[in-house]
């Protein structure tokens, strides 16, 4: 990945943090009068301000999609067997899903958040993930429903913490779309750039006539 791709990834990712928070924003704000970023009444105020902390939710999500790469070579250099890496990965997204009912679970938070939060994550983690394995292989299973499930949901600790679910949906909402953006793009980025060898390669052509 060269700085030009990595500086448009960067972009769009923050375009679409901005454009994720202002919608949602907007849907938040027609369902709960109460629910205001900035404390005025203005509408177009308050979505010009969800639009801004959305630039930086999309930022934050960049920041966590290339830790978890630089995570995922770590520990692909280290770990000799792959098997080992990718059951490491499915028992710690099990495992944020667990936390994610334990943090809610007898909290401010309405009385299904406990179940509603981590099944719907799950189930549209799971939809993204399917998306990417009919893309590149069945191997990519794993990986994404680890950073979708467990890479979102430590970027949404702040949330969590607030105890109000219009605050959670808020920022888990666009953290989550940010980073299946990212994960979706990472085989394309990549894959043209493993196919350009290939091309190139005469003796490729000529054995494969």
């Amino acid at each position: 990945m060269n700085l030009r791709k990595w500086m448009k990834l960067f972009l769009m990712s923050i375009m679409i943090g901005a454009l994720a928070s202002a919608v949602t924003g907007i849907v938040m704000m027609l369902t709960d009068q109460e629910f205001q970023v900035t404390g005025t009444s203005g509408w177009l105020f308050n979505i010009a301000m969800m639009a801004l902390i959305g630039l930086t939710f999309g930022a934050f999500s960049h920041m966590g999609f290339f830790a978890y790469l630089m995570l995922n070579y770590i520990a692909r250099s280290i770990i000799k067997r792959p098997y080992i890496w990718l059951s490491l990965q499915a028992f710690v997204a099990v495992f944020a899903l667990a936390e994610i009912g334990y943090w809610t679970f007898e909290s401010e938070f309405p009385t299904y958040v406990y179940w509603a939060v981590p099944l719907v994550l799950l189930v549209v983690s799971t939809l993204v993930a399917w998306r990417k394995t009919s893309e590149t292989s069945s191997g990519a299973w794993i990986p994404t429903l680890f950073f979708l499930i467990v890479v979102t949901t430590v970027e949404s600790v702040p949330a969590f913490r607030t105890g109000s679910i219009s605050s959670l949906i808020f920022q888990m909402v666009p953290l989550f779309v940010c980073n299946a953006y990212q994960i979706m793009q990472l085989h394309r980025i990549l894959g043209n750039e493993a196919k350009a060898p290939i091309a190139s390669n005469p003796k490729t052509s000529k054995a494969s006539s």
